[in-house]
């Protein structure tokens, strides 16, 4: 496993050595996990819309079409993210 070293403020760690008890390491890779998604996720949706807009000025769909189909994207991509997160 990778190991990332972040830095704080003093003042910080010392309200995180009041709970032992608390993995750190853990809570901040799932939040590492949780941003990663965002990220990709907001990265999918851009990369969608490119492509919907150059797919869109050469079709003969209609709009409500066009929004159908970039809705279903939307879906499956997410589940995608989601599963692989």
């Amino acid at each position: 496993m990778a190991k990332i070293v972040v830095e704080i403020p003093e003042e910080l760690e010392r309200k995180i050595k009041v709970f032992p008890e608390v993995n750190w390491s853990e809570l901040a890779t799932d939040f590492f996990r949780s941003k990663v998604f965002e990220l990709e996720l907001r990265r999918s949706r851009e990369l969608q819309r490119a492509m919907f807009e150059t797919l869109a000025s050469k079709s003969k769909l209609t709009r409500e079409g066009a929004l159908e189909i970039g809705k279903k994207i939307n879906e499956s991509m997410f589940r995608d993210l989601k599963a692989n997160a």
